[in-house]
């Protein structure tokens, strides 16, 4: 999903670029510049995020089963849409997004925990 952006982002860019007046050798080092830019902030983001999950980890029961729980709930509430019509699971409802999100940090985070412990515990 994050790569997806990104790509994304690095295209826009690049259009940008093209409809720049310059030479070629100057619009080859511009988007060079800018992707090193975009590509250096975005392993900070990935920094902050894996301090997070590290700070977790040294946490208390809730702060280290927060992402279970949440994902039980996205559960709960798909397990009861399936006898009941809730509104919240309709095709177009934001909650889909939320739980693809959900479950990008779930996978992320469980990942991240499990290699912290076995670091922590070495």
């Amino acid at each position: 999903m994050k790569f997806g952006l990104i790509n994304d982002l690095l295209e826009q860019v690049e259009k940008v670029i093209t409809g720049v007046e310059a030479t070629h050798l100057e619009k080859k080092k511009l988007k060079s510049e800018v992707n090193k830019l975009i590509f250096y902030y975005l392993e900070k983001v990935n920094d902050n995020q894996t301090s997070v999950i590290l700070s977790e980890a040294k946490g208390n029961w809730l702060q280290k089963s927060w992402r279970p729980i949440v994902m039980l709930t996205f559960t709960l509430i798909i397990v009861i849409g399936m006898f009941t019509p809730l509104e919240i699971l309709e095709k177009d409802s934001p909650f889909w997004s939320l739980l693809e999100l959900g479950l990008g940090g779930y996978v992320i985070g469980r990942s991240a925990e499990k290699i912290t412990n076995k670091v922590i515990h070495k």
